[in-house]
């Protein structure tokens, strides 16, 4: 079963898309979606959008409600999610959920129906939820669709790290596994001290793989590492072993946005990827960006030799050849400029020289078995 994942471009945040999908003749007929994440504390313009006298937050939320529900559109069910994931609680991973979501009724009204939702730790956890959030942890079976239907199927569920990896999907084929967080928050909410919160929030963070229905053995995959951090990839080598590790092709999106709290060099060496994706944008961090020059310095060329040393190809795709990643240059200062680095393999949200914003989109067995399709829009 073919599978596209979209990876939208939110600026600092994110938001990516499950699409899950069989070929009927020469036309596509969507099987299942999940949405994980869908947040955003600074929006960047739209590579290739049309001039607008709209925000920049109104004009991502509506790309998003626009190509989202192009998804969901064509669904055995339309407009019914498997799965909404909130992976941790951080808010540039979940506040546009009420943009996104709410339908004309400012209440209880949803413009998608969700079979399922997770979120890590807790709802006091949330030290920036939103009202909406609130409605719909605890007030979740009061949602009606735009048809007047229930809407939320079941109730949220916290979720801690599983003991085995646990598919999301039901029957064969294609399946998302969620493979944990490496922080269980009990019944105790976390500390929101200007120290604790935020380590503990990305320590929380829900990790997912998703797995192509390919032999075993030569599967493709895509790890989904949220906020994850080192100590989140060390025990993802325990714990869920196997099915992080590479078969076929590896996709890896990185942790907390290509920070310097993840993607360490044994979890390179351990995952062994074919191609890394970031979401990533221009807001600041205390002096220095999540995708920092410094740290891209140290991934890019290890990870060169990682492929080297597997015999690990450059993956294809669509792209122009200026395509490449925007970095932070905090070289000088607090401020300094952002700059474009061209670079083949990585798949930045902020991958043009303009510094515009585009959507990944990655397609496993696109056109053919173990195949895959990548390309922005």
């Amino acid at each position: 079963m073919p599978v596209e994942a979209v990876f939208f471009n939110v600026g600092q945040g994110d938001c990516t898309l499950l699409w899950f999908y069989d070929w009927h003749g020469n036309v596509k007929k969507g099987k299942h979606a999940i949405l994980i994440d869908c947040g955003s504390t600074g929006p960047v313009p739209h590579h290739g959008a049309p001039p607008s006298s709209a925000t920049p937050k109104d004009q991502l939320v509506e790309r998003l409600r626009s190509k989202i529900g192009g998804y969901l559109a064509n669904l055995p069910t339309p407009d019914l999610l498997d799965c909404l994931i909130i992976t941790h609680p951080d808010e540039d991973h979940f506040n546009l959920l009420r943009d996104v979501l709410e339908g004309v009724n400012p209440q209880y009204t949803l413009n998608f129906s969700i079979d399922r939702i997770l979120y890590g730790l807790d709802l006091r956890d949330y030290k920036d939820r939103t009202e909406f959030l609130e409605r719909l942890f605890d007030n979740w079976q009061r949602f009606e669709d735009l048809n007047g239907r229930k809407a939320i199927k079941s109730r949220p569920e916290v979720v801690s790290m599983p003991s085995t990896p646990v598919a999301l999907l039901p029957g064969t084929g294609a399946n998302l596994y969620l493979v944990g967080a490496a922080y269980d928050g009990g019944d105790k909410p976390a500390k929101f001290e200007s120290g604790p919160k935020e380590p503990i929030a990305n320590m929380s963070s829900l990790v997912t793989v998703l797995v192509d229905d390919g032999p075993v053995g030569s599967r493709q995959k895509v790890l989904l590492m949220a906020d994850a951090v080192a100590l989140n990839e060390q025990c993802l080598e325990g714990a869920a072993a196997d099915l992080v590790k590479r078969e076929g092709e590896l996709w890896l999106k990185l942790g907390h946005h290509g920070s310097n709290t993840s993607t360490t060099d044994d979890w390179l060496d351990y995952t062994k990827p074919s191609g890394l994706f970031v979401s990533t944008g221009v807001k600041k961090f205390r002096g220095s960006a999540t995708c920092r020059v410094k740290n891209m310095n140290r991934v890019m060329p290890y990870w060169n030799n990682v492929r080297a040393k597997n015999r690990i190809g450059l993956p294809v795709a669509t792209v122009p050849a200026s395509c490449g990643y925007v970095a932070q240059d905090d070289r000088t200062g607090p401020n300094g400029p952002f700059v474009h680095t061209p670079a083949q393999g990585i798949f930045s949200s902020m991958a043009v020289p303009s510094q515009e914003g585009v959507d990944w989109h990655l397609t496993l067995d696109a056109n053919e078995p173990n195949g895959y399709a990548i390309s922005f829009a």
